[in-house]
């Protein structure tokens, strides 16, 4: 099968199913729906001049976090280095990869041998296509346990209730969370790792305790001082690294002492916050380890005859300093 046997069968020119081939938007799309579906049936590989061994696709949302994107690309690519492995950046585009077929025609016409998909949001219909698709694909930065997904994860939850039975440890009986909007995976367990700390010392969580914070998009100045005058919590936890800065400063700004006053810890542990004052409690999460691991990940699947699935969840682990227990 060649692209001019699929332009035959289709009755379109070779210069229409090449354009196709090219992600090229200029194609009526009943006619890019009819193509995709005949190179899908018969299993339709072009032919992609590389001297180029096996390429990976690094599926990647708007880069946001530069912290966490840098630190896990670096990973990723020291150890696609060692095995062999080449990478490429595939910007997120929800229509590029709507479905099954979507997805197994971008990663042949691109000569792809599967993706990495970095933190996918909740509602999109990606992790669904790679499952039906059943190219290799590796999940990172999203845990799915009850899936055919393969994924790489730190273990968000635990990172969360290791924070706040620390805090209860301390006395701390009045914790308010400020977490972030639940777009992804990793906002909702982090969020349930801090309630299941309080549910299983007995503690009822008050709604008012759980606070939504987005520090990228909106001041924080008045949510923390309506929390601190309503609810008057002794400890906090940001389930963000941005968060946790925000807060923090505002917490000072209030003429708040830390800890003495209010406990903080957050979660992401980055250079920065050994270095600042206080010196930050936080949930530290091997990042480097995760690209490294995806990749391992990804190999381990090119090497196998069927379709598997391989689920990693990597531990947390949490670092006390001055903002919980003071010098």
């Amino acid at each position: 099968m060649n692209i001019r046997k699929i332009a035959e069968l289709c009755n379109v020119s070779v210069s229409t199913v090449s354009r196709i081939l090219n992600n090229k938007p200029d194609v009526n799309a009943k006619t890019r729906e009819k193509v995709i579906r005949l190179m899908n049936e018969y299993g339709f590989q072009p032919t992609v001049v590389t001297n180029r061994q096996e390429m990976i696709g690094i599926v990647t949302p708007v880069v946001s976090l530069p912290e966490y994107m840098g630190e896990l690309m670096n990973g990723i690519m020291e150890k696609a280095y060692t095995l062999d492995l080449y990478l490429t950046l595939v910007p997120y585009h929800g229509k590029v990869f709507k479905d099954a077929g979507s997805v197994a025609h971008f990663c042949r016409s691109n000569g792809l041998k599967g993706l990495i998909v970095i933190n996918p949001p909740l509602q999109s219909s990606l992790p669904q296509a790679l499952v039906a698709s059943r190219i290799p694909h590796v999940v990172v930065a999203a845990a799915y346990p009850k899936t055919d997904l393969s994924w790489v994860d730190v273990d968000n939850a635990d990172g969360c209730r290791q924070a706040v039975r620390h805090l209860l440890q301390l006395g701390h009986r009045r914790i308010v969370l400020f977490h972030a909007p639940v777009i992804h995976p990793c906002d909702a367990d982090r969020v349930r790792g801090y309630y299941e700390a309080l549910q299983q010392e007995g503690i009822e969580v008050n709604p008012s305790w759980i606070q939504e914070l987005n520090a990228y998009r909106e001041p924080v100045k008045d949510t923390v001082k309506r929390v601190m005058e309503e609810i008057k919590p002794t400890a906090v936890f940001c389930t963000t690294y941005r968060g946790t800065l925000a807060v923090s400063g505002e917490l000072q700004v209030l003429g708040l002492r830390i800890p003495e006053d209010i406990a903080i810890a957050g979660f992401g542990d980055y250079d920065v916050s050994p270095l600042m004052n206080p010196p930050m409690t936080t949930v530290h999460q091997p990042i480097a380890n995760i690209g490294r691991t995806a990749v391992i990940v990804f190999d381990e699947l090119i090497r196998q005859d069927d379709y598997v699935r391989i689920q990693k969840l990597l531990p947390a682990r949490l670092i006390v300093r001055a903002s919980t227990k003071g010098e």
